[in-house]
């Protein structure tokens, strides 16, 4: 077995490297970019019940259980922290992340950072009775999420995350474009985390949610007793509280026509005037718009302002539809570790029948669908997607289950495949599977 160069030799650091480990009360194990145990430190080999010589060298599934996710880490398939993890009857709270050198990925480390539940609700305990006794703040208005947080993998998400950079870069409008539940709030905050205006704050609005009659004072504000029950002292509007940040315009394309002349103004002058004011108030702020509408038709059917368009799509972004995206399978499993270590459950298998599902699907909610049927799965172990649009009639009314299932996984073998241009072996990486199983799979007939 080679250990790491940072490991290897007789050197004293070395040695003063290894002592130090071994000393550490947490477990911990590091594995190389094939999932295999490069290092492992003398409490997580006391818990395991050997010696290090019997576990150097191993795949760390053989050694730890199919339930760890170190070997996907290690090939820079997410990070899990507070993952909960159960070796040898010890149930772990555990937080599993990448080692990094050279700008590349060479493995990944696993760390104990509870050796039971116990400990982790008594430390919790301990935090909440601190809290309690700190006066509490208002929140600044935020973004909660960044680049990291946009997975999937592939040619078309990959461009979507340098689109997002190249976005972040420039302090233009911006509009977001996708179906419903794509992750357009996700793709703007991304945005905002990167960009210079990251520590200012990042204030949303659904221009849906407001009435008409009432979105013009939510987004500039009004002066005192400028209409019955407004408060005496008036009150900032959305543009003010985004000051030195970003303003998130969902649902843009709902926005009252008789209003986006308003909000053209605020982007050519940077001025606003509160509802009953007299005077114009300075904006410092970037504004960043989102809608599931095609707006190029609402701007022909005369519902859109042609001029505040072509004002905000100076950086247009369109988030990619899921079913359009690649790896669909690889995607879900990143999710369901993000959804397990949330609801601290372990992260259940994908099975072949599961990845079928999962391709054939249409996915007419995109992520949030997905995400809610993979939140099932992981409340009920069990994968069920309400719809199935990748069936045909007679699949949906009178095949019995193994027919379905035969059907449904040859579906995602010809999807995969043709996603693939042919090719088995990446078709059967796609698919989570081995090429031999690719092939026997072929071979079955599929179902009429």
């Amino acid at each position: 077995m080679t250990l790491p160069e940072w490991l290897a030799g007789s050197s004293e650091e070395a040695g003063f490297l290894r002592l130090v480990l071994d000393h550490v009360s947490d477990c911990l194990v590091a594995v190389d970019t094939e999932g295999t145990i490069v290092l492992i430190n003398e409490p997580y080999c006391r818990l395991l019940g050997g010696e290090a010589e019997e576990f150097l060298g191993r795949h760390i599934t053989d050694v730890v259980g199919p339930q760890t996710k170190l070997h996907f880490v290690a090939r820079g398939i997410g990070t899990h922290v507070g993952y909960p993890l159960e070796v040898r009857g010890h149930k772990l709270v555990t937080k599993q992340v990448p080692v990094h050198k050279d700008g590349r990925i060479i493995g990944a480390v696993g760390l104990a950072l509870f050796s039971d539940y116990d400990a982790l609700k008594k430390t919790y305990s301990r935090i909440s009775k601190a809290e309690l006794a700190i006066p509490s703040k208002p929140r600044a208005w935020q973004s909660k999420f960044g680049l990291d947080d946009i997975i999937g993998t592939g040619p078309l998400m990959e461009a979507h995350r340098e689109t997002l950079k190249l976005a972040a870069a420039y302090d233009l409008p911006v509009l977001i474009c996708g179906e419903t539940g794509t992750g357009k709030e996700l793709a703007a905050q991304a945005i905002h985390s990167l960009s210079e205006r990251s520590a200012g704050p990042f204030v949303w609005v659904n221009c849906a949610s407001i009435p008409s009659e009432l979105i013009e004072a939510e987004l500039f504000g009004y002066e005192g007793g400028a209409f019955t029950g407004a408060r005496s002292q008036g009150k900032p509007g959305k543009f003010e509280l985004a000051a030195g940040g970003v303003l998130f315009l969902d649902e843009i394309g709902d926005m009252p026509l008789a209003l986006q002349g308003s909000l053209l103004r605020v982007l050519q002058t940077g001025e606003i005037v509160r509802v009953g004011g007299t005077s114009p108030v300075d904006t410092d702020l970037r504004i960043i718009c989102a809608t599931n509408k095609p707006v190029a038709e609402l701007v022909r059917a005369g519902r859109f302002r042609e001029d505040l368009y072509h004002r905000l799509s100076v950086l247009p972004i369109e988030v990619p539809a899921l079913r359009e995206r690649d790896n669909i399978a690889q995607f879900a499993e990143q999710l369901l570790e993000r959804i397990s270590s949330r609801l601290l459950k372990p992260a259940p298998e994908l099975t072949p029948e599961n990845r079928a599902l999962l391709v054939t699907h249409r996915w007419p909610g995109n992520v949030r669908e997905l995400e809610n049927a993979l939140t099932r799965m992981v409340v009920t172990g069990k994968l069920s997607i309400p719809s199935l649009d990748g069936l045909p009639p007679s699949a949906k009314a009178g095949k019995d289950l193994k027919s379905r299932v035969q059907f449904e996984t040859h579906a995602a073998l010809r999807a995969a495949l043709q996603q693939a241009g042919g090719n088995k072996r990446r078709a059967a990486e796609m698919l989570g599977i081995s090429r031999a199983q690719l092939y026997r799979l072929l071979k079955e007939r599929s179902p009429a």
